[in-house]
């Protein structure tokens, strides 16, 4: 991996440094969770931009998207704090 070379072999102590900082936290389990949370609230964000698009979507199924994308807020909330409290 090419921060784990940076990390192991650059000339300055400030880019191993950087390199091995960031290579840490795009290894964590944090990071991770996160990039796959963010997937999804994508894919539920590209829903909602379709829905008006399609003419045989319903009303009651866009009110519904809107009801998820709310728990989602929620729930990232939940996911910030926790990982915050984490550090």
């Amino acid at each position: 991996m090419v921060l784990e070379n940076i990390a192991l072999d650059e000339s300055t102590y400030s880019q191993r440094g950087d390199a091995a900082f960031s290579f840490k936290l795009l290894m964590s389990f944090d990071f991770a969770f996160i990039l796959h949370i963010i997937k999804d609230v994508m894919g539920i964000t590209d829903m909602l931009c379709q829905a008006p698009q399609q003419k045989s979507q319903h009303i009651l199924n866009a009110m519904h998207l809107v009801v998820i994308t709310q728990f989602l807020t929620i729930f990232i909330n939940i996911i910030i704090l926790f990982t915050k409290k984490k550090r």
